[in-house]
């Protein structure tokens, strides 16, 4: 671990368990639609798949019989769209309030998600007869610095299983046996965190086991390092995700205006837990696309409404481009640079405050003008980040903090009355399972250097724990003694997969090393997900969660004839 001393170390408990949004669509019972005809339709807005991710396009259109004219059967083809498989919702039957029928509908995914929308399509509705209501926000699990240690240490032990025989010449033999580990801290607590010392005192009377990390200090509030996914929020109607960002890694992505339009952006929402009370700093990285150059951004403090930051000051920290003033709540950003990264900082004179806080939420428009978009406005952006501190500093991926982290007992707490605010901690820890580096499990997958033999035309073929197939003589789906070697056409695919079943909903690292590749234009997708990763030379490393489909981790091509080779391929589960 590259941990440099105990001051660098933080107690983090979850303060908030995550859960999916709730949202209830309720329509007037008779007649909601104006002048209705068979074959019309109502259009859905901002709907998500069940990764909690903005689908292509933001929108569904919705199809209506002669019949339904009414609000339980708009209800129920609404519902029909939502379970499918591009949106991943679940709905409740059909319930009845006054003159309403209504379906409470939950997303697929833990975390906020943007709020449906159903509006007119040919067919429009009535004033004020549909009314769409927020149940229960999304919200990701949350993990919340409530000491600073002054001493932490951490020991893990192996007993070993004597298996001395007589062919061991005299010697005692061992083999591993149980492993364990336990950890103990000193810390300043802060009483005035929302997480009281008595939660300690339960965690002990009650003997449950609990998340234990002992970590570097953790600076980047931003959950993840790539640009979308859980956390996100995209108003953009177009993404193009895995591009390379200003660490060669694979985390950027391209927003882009459909059509003309206004205020459309992509946003980032950090829970208020973690921001109350103090002066947060943001810092991301902007590049430009073709003749596009410009870009907008702002950040609201989310209440029963929004706010803008108090005073902010939006400066370039390096790169090309012009920021202006505070104009029609957000800073213009021009002159950007289309090869080269430009970082900027948002940060405010006055602690975060107020009541009915929800989140702050960090919004980029792309295009100079949030209030013009057109179809010219494109932006790419990567490596964002919240910190506590007042001024920006080196940008942290918060997925390569070193870590450990597992499942431990409380053996002992003491609290020690502090000055002013503060209290001084200690406890120790005695783990109950299996401690994890980083965050990440087990590896998943035998056979991570994919040694076989070459598959028959047209046929499957186990090898090693990795199933693989091919259609004709001119591809090839083979293990290469090392290296996982995929051929196709344009007619015919080719794929392999691993015998392993991941589980819905379950968020998984995967990484892969590309040594060969024939074709700049060549795809690959990840079957179950339907995403496509990036393909150059090089290792890669994505994160993403398991959807509701197979469960497998399918290889499978796309596109124009091509081929590739995978040198190496790892697959874990990451833990919070």
């Amino acid at each position: 671990m590259a941990i440099q001393n105990a001051s660098d170390l933080l107690v983090y408990k979850i303060t908030t368990p995550a859960q999916a949004q709730v949202t209830r669509i309720k329509v007037k019972s008779s007649t909601p639609l104006k002048d209705f005809t068979s074959g019309e339709s109502i259009i859905l807005n901002n709907v998500t798949d069940a990764d909690g991710d903005i689908t292509d396009g933001g929108s569904a259109t919705v199809w209506l019989s002669y019949s339904a004219n009414t609000g339980t059967n708009l209800l129920n083809a609404i519902k029909t769209e939502l379970q499918g498989t591009d949106f991943g919702y679940t709905g409740s039957a059909v319930g009845t309030d006054g003159v309403w029928k209504y379906i409470d509908f939950t997303n697929g995914a833990n975390g906020p998600v943007p709020t449906l929308e159903v509006v007119d399509g040919t067919a429009e509705f009535k004033a004020g007869a549909v009314v769409i209501d927020v149940l229960t926000s999304g919200q990701s699990e949350v993990y919340q610095p409530i000491a600073y240690s002054t001493s932490a240490s951490l020991s893990m032990s192996t007993d070993l299983r004597d298996i001395t025989t007589k062919d061991s010449q005299g010697w005692q033999d061992n083999a591993k046996g149980l492993s364990s580990f336990e950890m103990s801290t000193d810390a300043l607590w802060d009483v005035n965190n929302a997480v009281g010392v008595e939660s300690a005192i339960n965690d002990l009377d009650e003997g449950a086991a609990v998340d234990v990390k002992f970590s570097d200090r953790v600076r980047n509030l931003v959950a993840t390092e790539e640009v979308y996914g859980e956390g996100w929020n995209s108003d953009v109607l177009t993404v193009t995700k895995h591009l390379e960002d200003p660490f060669g890694q694979y985390t950027a992505a391209k927003f882009e205006i459909a059509s003309p339009t206004s205020h459309k952006y992509v946003s980032y929402q950090v829970p208020i837990q973690l921001v109350e009370g103090k002066k947060p700093t943001v810092s991301l990285y902007l590049k430009g696309v073709s003749g596009t150059t410009g870009a907008s951004v702002n950040v609201f403090k989310m209440v029963g409404g929004s706010a803008y930051f108090t005073n902010p000051v939006c400066k370039k920290i390096s790169g090309a481009g012009t920021i202006g003033n505070d104009s029609g709540g957000a800073f213009p950003i021009t002159g950007l640079s289309n090869t080269e990264w430009t970082k900027i900082e948002i940060s405010q004179s006055q602690p975060i405050s107020g009541t009915d806080l929800r989140y702050i939420s960090i919004n980029l428009y792309p295009g100079s003008d949030k209030s013009s978009q057109t179809t010219a406005d494109k932006i790419i952006t990567a490596s964002w980040q919240v910190e506590t501190g007042t001024t920006a500093t080196d940008y942290q991926n918060p997925t390569e903090v070193d870590c450990y982290q597992g499942k431990a007992l409380v053996n002992s707490v003491s609290v020690d009355a502090g000055t002013e605010d503060n209290a001084t901690y200690s406890a120790s820890f005695t783990g109950t399972s299996e401690l994890f580096i980083n965050g990440l499990g087990p590896e998943l997958l035998s056979n991570t250097y994919l040694d076989g033999a070459e598959v028959v035309d047209g046929t499957t073929r186990t090898i090693d724990g990795w199933t693989m197939y091919r259609a004709a003589s001119n591809c090839a789906s083979n293990f290469e003694n090392p290296g996982g070697h995929l051929e196709w056409n344009s007619s015919a695919n080719t794929y392999f997969y691993p015998a392993i079943a991941m589980v819905t909903g379950k968020e998984y690292e995967l990484t892969y090393t590309v040594s060969v590749l024939s074709n700049a234009n060549t795809k690959i997708f990840i079957e179950n997900e339907t995403l496509d990763i990036p393909l150059t030379i090089g290792t890669h490393i994505i994160r993403f969660i398991n959807g509701s489909g197979s469960g497998n981790l399918t290889f499978n091509n796309v596109g124009a004839s091509g081929s590739v080779t995978f040198s190496h391929i790892s697959l874990k589960e990451v833990f919070s």
